[in-house]
């Protein structure tokens, strides 16, 4: 002879017993309570977030998981929702981070373009950083290298303010007659000058 029992089982003296419906209560350990439907909103509202930012929804209930031991939403605890959310918004951080390098980076190539200043970025970003690669540099060198672009000067030619000198010109030579006419003082002189030279020196 089996006795069945549902419920709460008391004493029983002797026989087979079979308890369909136990409930074991630790007493001073109260019961943990499941997520409320505001801490729900805020943990989906959070994760809509990151998914804007290109995360997979997936990965990111993934990384709630692994963090709480859980397989589902429905598995964590009120008392860890404060944790939830501390993983996802590590995650959204990361990811506003990288929005943010990836913009930056961005700016900072137009920027070296339209100045034609890639070279003197690449050398900035060496002495500074040690590195080149832009992709590779955080938000904060991001911004100085940002700074940098954005106030570099581009050095204009140096041109002499003065006009050319114009070129000379050969002097003209004067025909003999012309001379003669324009210059009949001096030519009168020149005459003089090689009769006595003829006279006393070719004698």
């Amino acid at each position: 002879m089996s006795q069945e029992f549902r419920g709460h089982v008391g004493q029983v003296a002797a026989g087979d017993i079979q308890n369909l419906d136990i409930k074991i209560h630790v007493p001073g350990k109260p019961e943990a309570k499941a997520l409320v439907l505001a801490q729900r909103a805020e943990l989906h509202e959070l994760r809509v977030r990151c998914e804007e930012l290109g995360a997979d929804p997936r990965d990111v209930w993934r990384a709630v998981h692994a963090q709480l031991s859980v397989k589902s939403i429905d598995q964590i605890p009120s008392s860890q929702f404060i944790e939830a959310r501390g993983v996802i918004n590590g995650l959204l951080e990361r990811l506003m981070d990288d929005a943010d390098r990836r913009r930056l980076v961005g700016k900072i190539l137009r920027a070296a373009e339209e100045k034609d200043a890639r070279v003197e970025l690449s050398n900035y970003c060496d002495i500074s950083f040690g590195r080149t690669q832009l992709n590779n540099l955080q938000r904060a060198d991001l911004q100085r290298a940002l700074e940098f672009i954005q106030g570099f000067q581009v050095q204009p030619l140096q041109v002499d303010p003065s006009p050319p000198e114009p070129a000379q010109e050969p002097p003209l030579r004067l025909p003999l007659r012309e001379f003669l006419i324009t210059y009949k003082s001096n030519a009168f002189w020149l005459f003089m000058f090689g009769i006595i030279v003829d006279r006393f020196w070719f004698r």
